[in-house]
């Protein structure tokens, strides 16, 4: 009975493995998708390019080339799309995304790195000028999510631009079209990146966690970057370690005096 169990079950899961590869086209619920995100982020979300679907311990869809606009302006564009889904809803044409990553984007309306750059340099008494005050170019984001109260709440999410790496988490608000990501960044330390900027390179926040709050609405986010408290919480902690550094030698000396009077050889 136990047997016959198995193999009915293990049938059944052959003919969905080989009706999705061999006869499920992805791309006739492309509007399916499309609209699904559009409808709870509050977007205007495009798929350019075809889907493909690959089956797994997780189904992926991936897609190249979309956008995401709002009111016919830019918000987002990436070369590739990648979502997690759920296959039992794909059977039905829904998509329910578990997660998603994104690859070679460009945000519109900020640029991150050159904002940390400017700032940096604005402390250190010195003038930078942004360059591209467009978009800002990020080569991975990977987010994993749920939508729940009219909120798309992200749990977490990874940033990687050709400055910073980091980990967050944050909610977008479809109704008043406004988003809140908070993350912990640190700075990318490769030669290219150390070339670009030459001299004004913050090696100073170099392996130190840099807080970013990315926030306001759709078309003009805000970005704030406390590169101040940073700084500031760093060089109090080098001045204590200076202190108790200098003073832990003048007792070593102090010791070592005392000993050489006591044993003079």
């Amino acid at each position: 009975m136990i047997k016959n169990f198995f193999y009915t079950l293990f049938l059944i899961f052959s003919i969905i493995f080989l009706y999705l590869t061999l006869l499920f086209d992805v791309n006739k619920h492309k509007a399916s998708l499309e609209r699904m995100i559009s409808e709870q982020a509050n977007i205007d979300f495009k798929v350019l390019g075809d889907l493909s679907l690959n089956l797994g311990t997780d189904t992926i869809i991936r897609a190249k080339q979309l956008s995401i606009k709002k009111n016919n302006s830019l918000l987002l564009e990436s070369e590739e799309f990648n979502a997690s889904v759920s296959i039992t809803q794909i059977l039905t044409g829904r998509f329910d995304v578990n997660s998603l990553s994104l690859k070679n984007s460009k945000l519109y309306g900020l640029n991150i790195d050159e904002s940390v750059i400017k700032i940096y340099n604005a402390i250190a008494g010195r003038s930078y000028t942004i360059n591209n005050t467009a978009y800002s170019n990020i080569e991975i984001i990977e987010a994993e999510g749920y939508y729940q109260n009219d909120m798309l709440q992200i749990k977490n999410i990874k940033l990687k631009t050709e400055l910073l790496e980091g980990n967050g988490i944050g909610k977008i608000n479809p109704v008043n079209e406004t988003i809140n990501i908070s993350a912990a960044t640190f700075i990318q330390t490769n030669d290219n990146i150390k070339k670009k900027y030459n001299k004004y390179y913050p090696i100073y926040l170099v392996d130190t966690q840099l807080p970013i709050i990315i926030s306001g609405n759709y078309n003009s986010p805000d970005i704030d970057i406390k590169i101040s408290d940073v700084l500031s919480k760093k060089l109090r902690e080098q001045i204590k370690e200076k202190t108790i550094k200098s003073i832990k030698d003048k007792i070593r000396d102090k010791i070592q005096s005392e000993i050489n009077i006591k044993l003079p050889f």
